[in-house]
């Protein structure tokens, strides 16, 4: 009877043999392995070129359980908790392992792209600092720094003191971005249809480390704690949504590879890509089981094996899944149509029914107008078993939100934007007011208050999201103006437009920013929520001035200020549109025109219920 400690090695190490096994059968069949040597070239060596493929795979493995861990000790864990602190420390171990193999990595890289074996180039300090102006090599270095980061918060934390709640997040945020600079040197950036590659790529990376580390965690941190039941019921909901966005992701990212069906089984890279399709109808499974039997079972703690031993076979499944996709990425795809080589896709000529019709299915995107949804729906459905009204009024309102997002996001307008100053406008206009300010009228917090109780699986979210210092400083007038109008200062007043048109990364960091800022001000504006601190009527009145304020200044400056972004978008601009300083002008008036109706409703609120409190007040007055 082998005894926990020996049980949890035996148990890594066939998951790693698992894994490694994997990729030898994934660079075998899909031709990662060394090219036969050609004489009179040099060469790196076998031991680059399979160093590099395991210790890739090391890489990811180490990124994946500390992702994984910190969601368990963030997320998943209550606050404070011995299993929350030792997640947090052993996420620290993991950083440091992922550091080490991101060196490695950058080393065997620059040897693989200098074909000199990697003892030749660790002894030249110049042949070393070369790899810093390499994209492959930079990235590495990159995710080193990421994850010293998280390694040296980590060893911060005390035993008996937890990181506080939004220096965890920070922490797995911190995290999470460090597994993304790979992304953009890899086959994604090559592949057609840029953008959707490296979306699908990226929501399918942090999705799966999410799922795979958290379940990891888990089956480590928690498998003999009280606690067991009300996490398990925590991570199913969450692996539930991993699941959903991996199996999406995964079909967008070999559907911009691969040109034709066939290419599943007529090409080596297509059979890999069923091996993981294979993979993830296993854990389906798995998953499917776990939510009928063993949540169940370890809430009324009639046993905790079936949970282990179902865990631990999901696990092996996970780490063969892993060793397929470092396998695969190290796979060439077939190859694909050409496009546009500046904007990463190709683009219909120009014209109203394109830009109405024309479909960007961004997987990252799709997944995240599709959480929102599903969870809206959720709580109304919860209100409505407990008989409990919800005004239909917020219900259409939320949706109508998350539709006008869609529109601008996944449809034509998506990919237009990146090469027309109105359609960017456009864009950016309905991420800024309109879609935040349905979505505000929507009242989730309120929702979320009323369908989850402090005491499910969910805890009291509203009020935690409520509470702390930094809420209440966002929330207050003057600092959510401040934040609205920083976003449209760099983009406009410096040479960010032109650098986020031309770099999918920095256009998908622009639309957050501009979202997120807008929907703070919005909620703040519709003032049907709760708030960590009371606002004023007529400090809403003079925000509400200055958000009008801001788009009539913009508006302005795009009609009679310069051109900007001249050079990109006269490179980028499909056939029918006229000259970028005529869409500039178009620019100008979406953003003076758009947002009147949006904005206009809302100060026609702000006024009748000023007067509806002045005749309360009379009336009291009259009363008296």
């Amino acid at each position: 009877m082998l005894l926990p400690g020996r049980r949890a090695l035996l148990y890594g190490g066939l998951a790693i043999t698992a894994s490694l096994l994997a990729l030898a059968v994934a660079l075998w069949i899909g031709g990662g392995g060394p090219p036969p040597p050609i004489k009179g070239l040099p060469t790196p060596g076998p031991l680059t070129v399979w160093g590099l493929s395991v210790t890739r795979l090391f890489l990811d493995l180490c990124s994946i359980a500390t992702v994984g861990t910190l969601v368990a000790g963030v997320v998943l864990a209550p606050r404070d908790t011995p299993e929350a602190n030792a997640c947090v420390r052993a996420a620290g171990w993991w950083a440091l392992g992922w550091a080490a193999c991101a060196l490695i990595t950058y080393l065997l890289t620059l040897s693989n792209i200098l074909s000199m074996p990697a003892n030749e180039v660790l002894r030249d300090f110049t042949l070393l600092n070369f790899g810093t102006t390499l994209p492959q090599t930079q990235a590495m270095l990159i995710v080193t720094c990421t994850a010293t980061v998280v390694v040296l918060a980590s060893s911060r934390m005390k035993e008996e003191a937890g990181l506080p709640r939004w220096t965890g997040v920070a922490l797995l945020v911190t995290a999470g971005f460090g597994m993304l600079p790979p992304v953009y040197v890899g086959h994604a950036a090559s592949a057609g249809d840029h953008d959707i590659a490296v979306s699908a790529l990226t929501t399918h990376l942090l999705a799966a480390a999410v799922w795979v580390g958290g379940l990891a965690a888990v089956l480590v941190h928690f498998r003999r704690s009280d606690r067991l039941a009300s996490v398990v019921a925590r991570f199913s909901t969450l692996a539930l949504c991993c699941f959903v966005a991996v199996t999406v992701s995964g079909v967008a990212g070999a559907w911009v590879r691969m040109d034709t069906v066939p290419q599943l089984w007529t090409t080596r890279y297509g059979v890999l890509v069923l091996g993981k399709v294979t993979a993830l109808v296993a854990l389906g499974v798995f998953g499917m089981i776990h939510r009928r039997r063993t949540i169940a079972a370890i809430a009324e703690r009639t046993t905790r094996g079936t949970f282990t031993r179902l865990a631990t076979g999901e696990l092996m499944v996970m780490a063969a899944a892993t060793g397929l996709a470092a396998g695969l990425s190290r796979s060439a795809p077939p190859a694909s149509g050409g496009h546009n080589d500046l904007l990463g896709y190709d683009l219909a000529p120009y014209s109203i029914g394109a830009l109405l019709t024309e479909i960007r299915l961004n997987p990252l995107v799709l997944l995240a107008l599709a959480l929102p949804a599903a969870a809206y729906l959720a709580g109304v459905r919860r209100l409505a078993r407990t008989g409990d009204p919800w005004p239909v009024g917020r219900t259409l309102a939320w949706f109508a939100g998350l539709a006008v997002l869609a529109a601008v996001l996944v449809g034509g307008v998506s990919g237009y934007a990146r090469a027309m100053p109105s359609a960017h406008a456009l864009q950016y206009t309905v991420l800024h007011v309109i879609g935040p300010l349905l979505l505000a009228f929507g009242a989730p917090l309120t929702l979320t208050a009323r369908a989850i109780t402090p005491g499910s699986q969910y805890g009291d979210l509203a009020s935690a999201l409520l509470r702390g210092r930094l809420a209440a400083r966002l929330t207050h007038p003057m600092a959510a103006l401040a934040v609205y109008v920083l976003p449209v200062v760099i983009l406009y007043g410096t040479g960010w437009l032109a650098w986020s048109a031309a770099n999918q990364a920095v256009h998908l960091l622009t639309q957050v920013l501009f979202f997120g800022t807008g929907l703070l001000c919005c909620w703040l504006l519709a003032g049907v929520d709760p708030l960590p601190r009371p606002i004023a009527r007529r400090d809403r009145a003079w925000l509400l001035g200055a958000v009008v304020a801001v788009q009539v200044v913009v508006g302005l400056f795009l009609l009679a200020g310069p051109v900007l972004g001249q050079e990109w978008f006269a490179q980028v601009a499909p056939r029918g549109v006229p000259s970028v300083a005529a869409e500039q002008r178009m620019a100008g008036l979406v953003y003076l025109a758009l947002p009147v109706p949006a904005l206009a409703a809302l100060a026609v609120r702000l006024i009748r219920s000023r007067k509806t409190a002045l005749r309360l007040v009379a009336r009291v007055d009259v009363r008296v």
